[in-house]
């Protein structure tokens, strides 16, 4: 059992109260949020907070302050082992606001929040009000949280915008050996599937014109043949995401590389085990037979 999953069991055990839908702005104050200003604009609790400072003190016992960012994105990761897989948890009520849930991740919000507590980490920080800016700057577009459209929906978008704000590199744009076609439009072709854009028909026009700009990104990828080829070029700690063929989808799932016996596995939050979980078997085996996933991306965080 994993320190973190046994910290999740205490809160559980100790809490009195259901988790609130959002904190109130004297609350927010008080987790050190005075960094970025979240008023009105964070959904969080106590609890989040509990699970961010066990990640630190874990980073801070296995991390020494030499190591590269790309191990303590390694570490920072393992330490959600066994967290719970929970979809949609972005999707709150009301107008767009930064939500924190360490309690329960998708493969997207799982990558969001290692990547944001590990450069919090490495840039000295040790706040729940660091990590939670650094994690606004990483979803929205330019770091800005100006309604539902800002957020960094598909994710060769949300790998773009962090690499031209300087937080990573794709590193597939350069190794990659096929071209990725980033035409995208699932959004705006199934509106029904998402309650904003149902809700809110302008904002599927918003979203058809950040598709359409989306669409003129010059990406490549890793064709799953070559995975095993090109391993040497992929570090610990690397973002991958797997190409979809789904029409209109460039990505279809997202985690970390981390390297066991010498071969390249995926740590990630698993909707099949419904938790995060490194695979049983290397990357290039997990993805071969899947005929929907035809290569992935990777980025690396600077």
């Amino acid at each position: 059992m994993t320190r973190l999953l046994l910290i999740f069991m205490l809160v559980a055990i100790f809490s009195c109260k259901e988790r609130p839908a959002e904190m109130a702005g004297n609350d927010v104050y008080d987790y050190g949020l005075a960094e970025k200003d979240f008023a009105g604009e964070l959904v969080a609790t106590g609890e989040d907070s509990l699970v961010f400072d066990a990640v630190m003190r874990q980073l801070s016992d296995r991390t020494a302050a030499g190591d590269i960012t790309g191990e303590i994105i390694r570490r920072a990761g393992e330490a959600f082992l066994q967290t719970p897989y929970v979809a949609s948890t972005l999707e709150v009520e009301g107008d767009e606001r930064l939500v924190v849930n360490l309690a329960g991740v998708d493969c997207t919000t799982l990558v969001e929040y290692v990547v944001a507590i590990a450069l919090t980490y490495s840039e000295g920080g040790a706040r729940f009000g660091s990590f939670a800016a650094k994690l606004a700057d990483l979803r929205y577009r330019d770091g800005r949280i100006d309604g539902y459209t800002s957020r960094l929906h598909y994710f060769t978008d949300w790998l773009k915008d962090n690499e031209r704000n300087g937080f990573l590199q794709v590193i597939s744009d350069s190794i990659g050996d096929k071209v990725l076609d980033t035409d995208v439009g699932f959004m705006t072709a199934n509106p029904g599937s998402y309650r904003q854009l149902a809700d809110n028909p302008e904002f599927i026009e918003e979203m058809a014109l950040l598709e359409n700009a989306i669409s003129w990104y010059n990406m490549r990828y890793l064709s799953k043949e070559v995975i095993d080829q090109k391993a040497d070029l992929i570090e610990d700690g690397d973002i991958l995401a797997f190409v979809s063929t789904v029409g209109g989808l460039d990505v279809s799932h997202t985690g970390f590389a981390v390297r066991l016996n010498g071969r390249l596995h995926l740590l990630h939050a698993s909707a099949r085990t419904m938790e995060v979980e490194i695979t049983e078997v290397p990357l290039s085996d997990y993805i071969m037979n899947n005929r929907n996933v035809p290569g992935i991306l990777v980025a690396r965080v600077r």
